[in-house]
């Protein structure tokens, strides 16, 4: 285990990293947007099963509620998350939304193609979990984020 950075940061750092880190997921869904168009979402959804796939989660029975807490569980460690069962729709609260901040870094519409493709994303990764398709609605926009994720053949 290591137990000690040799590399030390600075806040500079850390602005010049998020700015690049921002300049690139920009660059990245603009790019996907232009050549995938409207199939832009089941490519969101592609690459969140096979994030899925990668995850260090690991379910005996694929159900949604220990599916979900395991991703809320694991973005915990980068996200202010939290996320809950409403019958068959997940409801999944990000705080300080990460990807509304590089939205306002890049002068990026709020619930536009980035945040789109985010919560398509996320929809993957919890459809390969659970074994159900997911569809995601956005609730709520914003300092707080709020989505969810309806399931079709999600065993309750």
């Amino acid at each position: 285990m290591i137990d000690c950075i040799e590399l030390k940061q600075t806040m500079e750092d850390h602005d010049k990293a998020f700015i690049e880190v921002s300049f690139l997921l920009d660059m990245f869904v603009e790019t996907i947007e232009a050549f995938v168009g409207k199939s832009t979402p089941s490519l969101a959804v592609a690459a969140g099963r096979k994030m899925a796939q990668n995850m260090p989660i690991f379910l005996d029975e694929p159900d949604g509620a220990s599916a979900l807490s395991e991703v809320v569980r694991v973005f915990s460690e980068g996200f202010d998350i939290m996320g809950s069962f409403e019958g068959k729709e997940a409801v999944i609260d990000i705080d300080h939304c990460p990807i509304r901040s590089v939205c306002q870094e890049r002068g990026l519409e709020i619930n536009g193609p980035t945040c789109q493709m985010f919560h398509y994303y996320m929809a993957g990764i919890m459809a390969e979990l659970t074994g159900s398709p997911a569809r995601p609605q956005t609730v709520e926009t914003g300092e707080k984020c709020r989505f969810k994720l309806a399931f079709s053949g999600l065993k309750a």
